[in-house]
C-alpha cells in the first residue's frame, strides 16, 4: 500500500537548490522527509484524506537556514540579561544598569551583553567611571559583543584587581593614567571577573535553548551548529532534546585547545581521546561534529594575531589563546583520532599559520575530513593554495561585514580592509565557503543580514567593503542552507529540497531573487517547516 504524504506545499515558488530540478511549485513530505517535488497537479494528485495541504499563494519557499556558527545556548542566556545590542550612548547604558539595580537584590550580579563602542554616540569604550554611579551595591559586568568586558568597581574589588595586579598572559587590564584599573578587561583578563559568576544550572540551560530556539524559528532557521561547548553545556543540550525543548536541529562542537582559556591541555587531550566517539555521532536532531579550537582574538578588540601591528601601534602584541608552536601537534592529534576540527583564526597570520598546519596534518594522514578555518578574515596566497589543495573550509560571518565593517579601516587600514572575508575568492578556488552569524559575537542572527552583506558587501552605514568579493544571490543562499551540511557530514540529509531530504523549509514574504538589494534586509519569514511540520507561522 502506498502511503499518502503528511504535508503538501503548493502554489509556491520553491527554490530547491537541486541542480536537476532547481525550481518547482510543490513539495510533498512523509514522516518528515521529502518524497516528491514538481508541479502542482502532479504533487496534489498524491494527497490522501490525512494530507495537510498548504497553499502558498505564490510565495517563495527556500530550504531552512542552517547557521553553522551560532552560540544558541549563550543567546538563550543572554535573553535573560540586559540587552545592550541597541545601546546608543553611555548615559543609556548607565540608566539600564540603574534600572536593573532597582529590581535586583543587593549583592547579586547585574550582567549586560552586546555593546559596541562604534554604536555609541561617544564612540569610545565604556569604563567603570561611566557605570559606577548606577549602583554601589551590585557587581556589574557588561560584555562587549566580542572579547572585552567593562566591569564596575564593585566587581573589581570582588576579583581582587587593583593597581598592583599584573596583566594575565594573553590579556590586558586597561588602566587610567594613574595606573588604577579602569574597568576594561581585554581577552584573557575577562576571566578575572567572569570566573566569579554563578554557574549556570542544567535547568537554566534547557530554558535558554528553548527560548533561543523559539526565536530562531521566526527567522526560518531550522539548523544550527554550536561551537566550543563545555561537557556541562553538551549535557544541557541532551536534556533539552530529551525533554522535547530542542526546537531545531543542533550540531555540537566540543571545546578544544585555545577556545576556553581556563581549560588545560591535559583535560582537553583526554576529552578528544577518551570520549569513545568522533565527529558524526547522533541523530537528525542532535549530533556531535567537530572539535572547536581558537588561536587568537579579534580585530576590533585588537587582539588578533597579525603579520603587522594595528594602525597606530608599533608592535604586534601577543593575545594568542594558545602557543602557535603547538598548532601542528594539536591538529595531528585531533585529525589522527578521527575528529574534524574548526579553528577560530581572525588575524592574517593566524589564518596563514592555521591553513598551513592543517595541510601538514592532512598530508601526513590523508582521510576524509571537514577541517575548517572559522572567521577566515584575511587569506594569504599560500593559505588559499593549502585550503584548495586539501579542501579546508572557510566559515565566514557576513554579519561582521554589516555590523563592524566600518571599524576595519580604523584597525587594519584600507588596503587590508578591502581583502576582508573574500567569499568570491574562496568559491573561485573551490574552497568550501559557509556563511553563518556567530551570534552573540555579532548583533543579530537574522540570515537576511548575511545574505545582504554577501551580495552588496555593505555595512550598516552603507560603506562598501571589498566589492570585488560580492557573490550572487543564489551563491549566498546556498552558503547559508546547503553548504553548511558539508561541515556536519549531512550532505545526504538536508539543505536541498529534493526526495530523500528532510522537509525543512522557510516561506518568505517576498521574492528574494527579484526584490531590490535593499529589500533583502526587509524580508520576513511567514512560515517555518521543520521535518514536515509547521513550527512557526507569523501572526
Amino acid at each position: 500500500m502506498t502511503l499518502s504524504p503528511n504535508l503538501i506545499v503548493h502554489n509556491a515558488k520553491v527554490i530547491t537548490l537541486d541542480p536537476t530540478k532547481p525550481q518547482v511549485s510543490a513539495v510533498a513530505s512523509l514522516n518528515g522527509v521529502i518524497v516528491a517535488t514538481g508541479d502542482d497537479a502532479s504533487i496534489l494528485a498524491l494527497a490522501g484524506p490525512g494530507t495537510k495541504i498548504l497553499n502558498m499563494n505564490g510565495a517563495m519557499v527556500i530550504p531552512g537556514f542552517n547557521d553553522s556558527h551560532n552560540h544558541m545556548l549563550e543567546v538563550g542566556i543572554k535573553l535573560t540579561r540586559i540587552s545592550l545590542d541597541d545601546c546608543k550612548s553611555l548615559k543609556e547604558m548607565h540608566d539600564l544598569v540603574a534600572a536593573a539595580a532597582k529590581k535586583t537584590p543587593a549583592g547579586q550580579w547585574i550582567i549586560g551583553e552586546g555593546w559596541n563602542e562604534s554604536f555609541l554616540v561617544e564612540n569610545r569604550v565604556p569604563t567603570r567611571a561611566d557605570i559606577d554611579s548606577a549602583t554601589d551595591k551590585h557587581p556589574v559586568l557588561l560584555k562587549r559583543f566580542f572579547n572585552m568586558d567593562t566591569v564596575n568597581s564593585v566587581a573589581l574589588r570582588m576579583a581582587g584587581v587593583d593597581a598592583n595586579t599584573p596583566d594575565p598572559a594573553g590579556g590586558s587590564i586597561e588602566r587610567f593614567p594613574d595606573g588604577t584599573p579602569n574597568g576594561i578587561l581585554r581577552a584573557a583578563a575577562k576571566l578575572l571577573v567572569r570566573n566569579l559568576l554563578p554557574a549556570v544550572t542544567q535547568e537554566q540551560c534547557v530554558e535558554a535553548i528553548d527560548k533561543a530556539g523559539a526565536q530562531y524559528l521566526t527567522y526560518g532557521i531550522t539548523s544550527i551548529q554550536e561551537p566550543g561547548l563545555y561537557p556541562w553545556e553538551i549535557r544541557g543540550y541532551m536534556a533539552a532534546h530529551r525533554e522535547g525543548k530542542l526546537r531545531l536541529r543542533a550540531s555540537l562542537m566540543p571545546s578544544w585547545h585555545g577556545f576556553r582559556e581556563e581549560e588545560n591541555e591535559a583535560e582537553l587531550d583526554d576529552r578528544a581521546a577518551n570520549l569513545g566517539i568522533w565527529s558524526g555521532l547522533g541523530d537528525d536532531m542532535l549530533r556531535m561534529t567537530a572539535l572547536k579550537m581558537a588561536v587568537d582574538g579579534g580585530t576590533t578588540s585588537r587582539t588578533a594575531w597579525m603579520f603587522n601591528p594595528f594602525v597606530g601601534e608599533t608592535t604586534v602584541r601577543d593575545f594568542n589563546r594558545l602557543n602557535p608552536a603547538d598548532l601542528r601537534r594539536y591538529f595531528k592529534r585531533g585529525h589522527d583520532l578521527g575528529w574534524d576540527i574548526g579553528i577560530h583564526a581572525i588575524g592574517d597570520r593566524a589564518h596563514h599559520e592555521s591553513a598551513l598546519a592543517f595541510a601538514d596534518a592532512v598530508a601526513a594522514n590523508p582521510r576524509d575530513h571537514r577541517h575548517n578555518i572559522i572567521h577566515a578574515y584575511f587569506a594569504s596566497e599560500p593559505s588559499l593554495d593549502a585550503m584548495a589543495k586539501y579542501k579546508i573550509g572557510a566559515v565566514i560571518q557576513p554579519t561582521f561585514i554589516y555590523f563592524e565593517g566600518d571599524d576595519l579601516f580604523r584597525d587594519v587600514g584600507e588596503e587590508l580592509a578591502h581583502e576582508y572575508k573574500p567569499a568570491k575568492t574562496y568559491l573561485k578556488r573551490g574552497i568550501p565557503m559557509i556563511a553563518s552569524s556567530d551570534i552573540p559575537s555579532t548583533f543579530h542572527y537574522n540570515p537576511f543580514i548575511s545574505l545582504y552583506s554577501l551580495v552588496t558587501r555593505k555595512t550598516h552605514k552603507g560603506t562598501v567593503i571589498a566589492p570585488q568579493e560580492a557573490i550572487s544571490r543564489m551563491e549566498a543562499l546556498r552558503s547559508y542552507t546547503a553548504s553548511p551540511t558539508w561541515l556536519t557530514r549531512e550532505e545526504h540529509l538536508k539543505g536541498i529540497l529534493m526526495p530523500g531530504m528532510l522537509a525543512d523549509m522557510a516561506v518568505l514574504d517576498r521574492d528574494y531573487l527579484t526584490c531590490s538589494d535593499e529589500e533583502i534586509l526587509q524580508i520576513k519569514v511567514t512560515t517555518t517547516i521543520l521535518g514536515g511540520k509547521v513550527v512557526y507561522q507569523r501572526g
